[in-house]
């Protein structure tokens, strides 16, 4: 009878025990909500200061590239002033850096009777403007005709050895043909800085195709792409990397060629320059024009890196280089 009596009692404090437990399951969400609000503030603020942080490492790595990328320019600097300073090589045939620097500054600026005074933004805009003419013929016709021999086996046979005949005979030996048949002026120029740019990108274009991934273009198959969307969707970006180092070592050739057309067959840009400086024997004039084509090829090099940089961000990313 007295556990009948007590089990209302049990039976009314349950509710209450009940009521106690929510309350100490509702303190304890709320105890987890402000322990996650703060999270997320860490996490943000944890955030922001990786963010600066890979901002600060860029920073450095940037610093440091371009310290020790000047390390080198700036030892064969000094070596150079120490010779011509002791005069082991006669400053007539070795002038100083000093004297180069000023046959620069006279080529820009003027102020002298040489007869390169004042000449030099003609001189660029005309070697620039073969150098890209040329260049941008070479890019359009060889990766076009190296996709051409890596996609297909027939035009590899009609085309490669002919090529191979013609990719060993060094550009120069073109000049005679190219004035007898252009004569003197920008389109011998520009097709002769053409042959020496094309045949390195043409190797190029032909062996990047040719290493592309058959998985690749078998799940290309399976999507339903025929030839054409499997070569531009497919083949060419997937070759985009050999393509792209064949094209900066073409660049590089249609500098070299420019200048050396320049020398013989045409009458303006850097090369015409440096060769009558030579003719004349003004080798501070010769010293400048070298100085400023290397510049102007680097500037182009860099430009071209970082134009093409966008397309070939997953290729940097998946590199070997740590």
């Amino acid at each position: 009878m007295d556990q009948l009596v007590e089990l209302p009692a049990a039976e009314g404090a349950l509710p209450s025990a009940t009521a106690a437990s929510g309350r100490r399951l509702e303190g304890t969400r709320a105890g987890v909500g402000g322990t996650r609000g703060t999270g997320g503030a860490s996490d943000t603020g944890g955030g922001r200061r990786a963010a600066a942080g890979g901002s600060g490492r860029s920073v450095a790595l940037m610093v440091r590239r371009i310290v020790l990328g000047v390390s080198v320019p700036i030892a064969v600097i000094v070596v150079w002033e120490t010779i011509a300073q002791m005069q082991i090589i006669p400053t007539a045939l070795l002038p100083s850096p000093q004297a180069v620097v000023g046959a620069i500054g006279i080529w820009a600026m003027g102020g002298s009777n040489v007869f390169y005074s004042g000449l030099l933004l003609g001189d660029l805009g005309a070697t620039l403007g073969r150098v890209l003419g040329g260049f941008a013929l070479a890019a359009v016709v060889g990766v076009g005709i190296g996709v051409l021999i890596g996609r297909s086996r027939i035009m590899e046979e009609i085309l490669l050895p002919t090529l191979r005949a013609l990719g060993p005979v060094p550009p120069t030996t073109w000049i005679p043909i190219a004035i007898v048949f252009f004569g003197l002026g920008e389109q011998t120029n520009i097709a002769l800085t053409f042959i020496g740019a094309v045949f390195p990108v043409v190797a190029s274009s032909t062996v990047a195709v040719l290493g592309v991934d058959r998985t690749l273009l078998r799940a290309g198959r399976m999507m339903g792409y025929g030839t054409l969307n499997l070569t531009a969707r497919i083949v060419v970006p997937a070759a985009l990397p050999g393509i792209v180092g064949g094209l900066q070592i073409g660049l590089g050739l249609s500098w070299m060629m420019a200048v050396t057309s320049e020398m013989l067959a045409v009458h303006s840009g850097l090369g015409y320059t440096l060769w009558n400086a030579y003719n004349y024997l003004n080798y501070p004039g010769v010293f400048a024009a070298m100085v400023v084509i290397g510049l102007c090829g680097l500037a182009t090099d860099i430009l071209f890196r970082l134009i093409t940089r966008p397309v070939l961000r997953w290729h940097v990313a998946t590199g070997v280089r740590a």
